[in-house]
């Protein structure tokens, strides 16, 4: 069975009327029930069993490790907006005639300058390098294995010693 990467699935959805859906998921229905029956190649071979389980072990590390950069990204956006806000909200309040004022609001210009590089420099590229390697690794598991099923027997014996180098 074919996966569907990160953002890959409906993109234009979103733009689609209530009206018009239905009909497309009911075409898209019908055209999933026309294919003919038993067009999957059912592998026998152990070695190519395995090659299929070891991508798709790769394939939902890889997830794992987008889902932690997700959770990382959207802590250091969180983080950056809320003291974005905040330097914006205390612009005004700024009393310039006391020294104090003055300084705590450029510790509070600092924080939030050192949380929007950790935002922009840091987690936005690294959560966009998961996200490319996690759509490489669906990419690579659909073509190679998402047309194909598993002899059960072998698929067994396979499953008993499966080995997958990191």
């Amino acid at each position: 069975m074919k996966h569907i990467g990160y953002g890959q699935g409906f993109p234009f959805a979103p733009a689609l009327s209530g009206s018009l859906v239905r009909p497309l998921f009911v075409l898209g229905l019908a055209l999933a029930a026309a294919a003919p029956v038993g067009a999957e190649t059912v592998l026998h071979s152990p070695q190519d069993i395995a090659a299929c389980l070891c991508l798709e072990q790769a394939e939902l590390n890889l997830r794992g490790e987008m889902d932690r950069q997700q959770t990382s990204y959207d802590g250091a956006k969180s983080e950056f907006y809320q003291l974005d806000s905040a330097a914006q909200a205390q612009r005004g309040q700024v009393n310039t005639n006391d020294s104090n004022s003055i300084t705590a609001y450029r510790q509070l210009l600092e924080r939030r300058d050192a949380a929007e590089y950790r935002f922009k420099v840091e987690a936005t590229p690294a959560y966009s390098a998961a996200v490319g390697r996690y759509n490489q690794a669906v990419q690579t598991y659909n073509t190679n294995c998402g047309d194909k099923a598993y002899d059960t027997e072998a698929l067994a014996q396979v499953q008993k010693t499966l080995y997958c180098p990191k």
